[in-house]
């Protein structure tokens, strides 16, 4: 097995917990506090990677403006649309987004897929989609536009993301990109509180009462984590096949609820199951 699909299915495993502590921290906070810990969590865990890794001072300047997209788009908007709307019809449409990595990264990348590759990511895709549809999901909301345009752009940010990442870590390296996306992630935290008219003294209250952020705490730190290992799957291989393993975590939440929770599964999702499994395996063999 390419180590890159390792990689990326570790990300995927990684962010099924941290959406689950999200989404109980999104009860307590919103989403630009979320964020605020993903900023410190990174300047905590990836600038010391990095730095085992060797920096080069040179490459900073030319990498800035792909870290500042990354932030922006696959992060901090991210968190943001994950607050519009319902969260069944929103990330649903989210988890589409390694559609649009595909699409993005055939051109910004000269990606070229073939045939088994483009079933397997297909398959994969069509999989975490199915068990990402809530079953109970209204139908009037489909005809709510804001909903749809929000988490549309989101999934397309996400996509756009990834693909200039992508090159971004081919052109000059994966450990010059982690360092200053550690740094540029913390001004558009700051910037994303004022928007919510939220105070900094979130920051300070961090290190004074850490059970009260608990939830976003331990959520921002698996999603560093995670992101730390799907730029490691991109290092590795195609985003366009990277980002449709690390987009199965939904798919791992509900195993996960299973094993833990004795939640049952329903045939949706076995079905969704099957075939992401199929896509994984495939993907493995012809990658």
């Amino acid at each position: 097995m390419n180590p890159g699909i390792f990689f990326g299915l570790f990300a995927a495993f990684l962010f099924a917990f941290s959406l689950i502590s999200l989404k109980k921290s999104f009860e307590e906070f919103p989403p630009s506090v979320a964020f605020l810990c993903d900023a410190v969590f990174g300047l905590v865990i990836w600038v010391p990677v990095s730095l085992i890794l060797g920096v080069n001072p040179i490459n900073f300047l030319s990498i800035l403006p792909w870290a500042l997209a990354s932030a922006i788009l696959s992060e901090a908007y991210y968190f943001y649309v994950l607050s519009k709307g319902e969260i069944s019809l929103t990330g649903t449409i989210l988890a589409s987004y390694p559609i649009y990595t595909a699409i993005l990264s055939r051109f910004i990348n000269n990606e070229i897929l073939n045939g088994p590759q483009i079933r397997a990511i297909l398959i994969t895709i069509i999989g975490t989609l199915i068990v990402t549809l809530d079953k109970n999901i209204n139908l009037k909301d489909l005809k709510k536009k804001d909903y749809i345009f929000w988490a549309l752009s989101g999934a397309i940010a996400v996509g756009l993301s990834d693909s200039l990442s992508k090159n971004a870590i081919d052109r000059i390296s994966l450990q010059d990109f982690l360092f200053i996306l550690a740094f540029v992630q913390v001004p558009v935290a700051v910037v994303y509180l004022k928007l919510e008219k939220e105070k900094l003294s979130h920051l300070r209250d961090l290190t004074k009462d850490i059970g009260k952020y608990k939830f976003a705490l331990v959520g921002s730190l698996f999603n560093i984590l995670g992101v730390l290992f799907l730029w490691i799957s991109f290092s590795e291989i195609y985003a366009s096949i990277a980002s449709p393993l690390t987009a199965t975590y939904p798919v791992l939440m509900v195993i996960l609820a299973y094993i833990f929770l004795k939640e049952k599964v329903n045939k949706k999702d076995y079905f969704g199951i099957i075939l992401v499994l199929i896509g994984i395996i495939t993907l493995s063999r012809v990658s």
